[in-house]
C-alpha cells in the first residue's frame, strides 16, 4: 500500500513539474518573440506610384497626391479657404461579397498634424461618395483629408497599406473571412500643391 502511494506521489509531482517547466518554457518563448517584435519594426516594402498591389481583400495602385481647396472632387473651393489633402489611387474588392472596409487600407505614417483622421472617399467615374465597393469591378477613388486650419501641409506623403489573409474556415465560428489585417507594404508621394480657379 505504501509502494503504490509512493509510485502515485511520484508520478503526481512528475507531471506537475513536467507542466510547469512546460509552461515556463512556453511563456519564455512567446515573451522573447514578443521583445524581439517590438525591438525590430518590419521594414515594409516600398510600393511606387501607380503600381498595384494585392492587399489580400483589396487590389490597390496609389497615383498621386496633391493639395488642394476642394472638399469633394468636382466641387467649388471652400469658402472657408481651408484646405484638403486628395489621394488618387485605383482599388478593386477581390472578394465575392460587397465590403465597405476600404478605409481600413491606408494609414498615413507617420501622422500628420492637423490632418483629420477620418478621410472622405469620392468614386471618381460619377463623384459621388463611395459608400462600398462591388466584387470585381476597380474603380478609380479619390480620398480627401481636411487639414485643420493653419496647418502646415507635407511635402510628402506616407502611406502603409494593409494587406488582409482569406480562411476559409475562422478559428472560432468555421466561417470563412478576411483576417489577420497588418501592414505590408509602403509608399512615399510627393505632394503636389494645385491651384484652383474659382
Amino acid at each position: 500500500m505504501i509502494v503504490s502511494w509512493l509510485a502515485g506521489l511520484r508520478q503526481a509531482i512528475s507531471s506537475k513539474l513536467t507542466i510547469g517547466i512546460g509552461g515556463l518554457l512556453a511563456l519564455a518563448i512567446t515573451s522573447g518573440q514578443s521583445l524581439l517584435e517590438a525591438l525590430e519594426p518590419p521594414v515594409l516594402p516600398a510600393l511606387a506610384a501607380g503600381t498595384p498591389l494585392d492587399a489580400g481583400r483589396w487590389r490597390i495602385a496609389l497615383h498621386e497626391a496633391r493639395l488642394t481647396t476642394q472638399s469633394r472632387p468636382d466641387g467649388p473651393p471652400a469658402p472657408d479657404g481651408a484646405q484638403f489633402l486628395a489621394l488618387d489611387l485605383d482599388v478593386g474588392n477581390r472578394s465575392s461579397e460587397t465590403d465597405n472596409t476600404f478605409a481600413r487600407i491606408l494609414i498615413v505614417d507617420p501622422p500628420v498634424e492637423g490632418l483629420q483622421p477620418s478621410p472622405t472617399f469620392w468614386l471618381m467615374r460619377d463623384k459621388a461618395m463611395l459608400s462600398a465597393l462591388q466584387p470585381g469591378l476597380p474603380e478609380r477613388v479619390q480620398v480627401i483629408w481636411r487639414l485643420a486650419p493653419g496647418a502646415k501641409p507635407p511635402e510628402r506623403l506616407r502611406l502603409v497599406v494593409n494587406g488582409e489573409t482569406f480562411k476559409p474556415r475562422d478559428n472560432l465560428l468555421a466561417a470563412p473571412g478576411w483576417f489577420n489585417r497588418k501592414p505590408i507594404a509602403a509608399a512615399t508621394l510627393p505632394v503636389a500643391r494645385v491651384e484652383v480657379k474659382p
